[in-house]
Formats: structure tokens, sequence, C-alpha cells
């Protein structure tokens, strides 16, 4: 047989919080087991003990102390939080930035190995012109190629979505930070 529901009951009786009905059957239970009637008397004793106790005073300065510490524990999450928000920012701009930073290096790579480009590029502007529309073609072409796989890879659509949320998330920690600020 179970006991512990009338352990909890004895812990309401001392706080004067249990119900009537229930006080009853707990006096009741108490007349016929001996185990609770015992833990009982020693709750009774150990509460009038507690009762009888003088108060201790706080230590002087103990409040100045307790409110610092409490200024600073409320203080360190909002540094750990604007860490997180400026890391997961980081990534998320990364994560958006980085197809077209490999698609650029991608092309200048291409056009680095011929050796025409260079010296099209040192010996005439209209040359040069050509380049940047055929950089900027290499470019949209890079963009549309990494846009078809994406189309098709569910784990590009998986980096997409995680990076935008972490963007989203980035927003929102930060202007939760700014709010707070505010406050204090």
């Amino acid at each position: 047989m179970s006991h512990k529901h009338y352990l909890d009951w004895m812990q309401l009786a001392l706080d004067d919080a249990l119900p009537a009905a229930q006080r009853q059957e707990l006096t009741a239970h108490l007349g016929e087991c001996p185990a609770c009637s015992a833990a009982w008397d020693g709750l009774q004793r150990a509460d009038r003990l507690l009762a009888q106790a003088p108060l201790a005073a706080p230590r002087p300065g103990f409040t100045g102390r307790f409110n610092a510490r409490l200024r600073q524990r409320r203080s360190q999450p909002q540094a750990v939080w604007g860490a997180l928000a400026l890391g997961l920012g980081a990534v998320g701009a990364a994560a958006l930035v980085l197809p077209a930073g490999v698609g650029l290096l991608w092309t200048l790579a291409q056009l680095a190995g011929q050796p025409a480009t260079a010296t099209a590029l040192f010996n005439s502007a209209s040359a040069a012109s050509q380049v940047m529309l055929a950089l900027l073609n290499a470019l949209y072409v890079t963009a549309r190629g990494v846009g078809e796989l994406a189309l098709v890879s569910p784990l590009a659509w998986a980096l997409t979505l995680s990076a935008l949320g972490a963007t989203a998330l980035w927003v929102y920690v930060l202007r939760r930070l700014s709010l707070q600020g505010l406050r204090l």
C-alpha cells in the first residue's frame, strides 16, 4: 500500500491547507497506521521547533550584494543571446551569399585561364566591356544553373530554408535585445 499521498496530506495539514474531508480521512488513517502516525509526530515536532527558532538576520550589505548579482545574472543572457544572434546571422548571410560568391570565383578562374583575357583587359576598353558582359553572362548562367539544381535538390531547399530561418531568427533576437535595452 502506498502512503505517499498521506505524506503529502500531512505537509498540507501542517500548512493548514488540507480540505476538511481529506483531513478526516488522514486522521482515520493515522489511527490505523503506526508508520504514518510516527511520521506525523516527527513532522509536528519539526514544525514546532522551526516555529520557535529565532529568525536569523542577514549579514550587513546582503541586499546590495544580492541586487548586484541579480543585475549581473540578468545581463549575462543578453550577452549570450547577442553572440548567438550574431553567429546565426553570419551563418544565414553566408548561406545566402556563398553560392553567388562561388559562382563568381569559378567564372573568374575560367577567365583567368584564358591568355587572351588579360591582354584584352589591358589593351582595349571595348574588350574590357565585352569581358564584363561575358562575366555578367557567366554569372547569370551560373545562377540559373544553381537555381535549376536547387529546384530538384531537397538538400538545396533545406539549406536555403534553414538559411532564411536563421536570418529571420537573427532579426527577431536582435529586435528583442534592442527592445530589452530600451526598457533598462
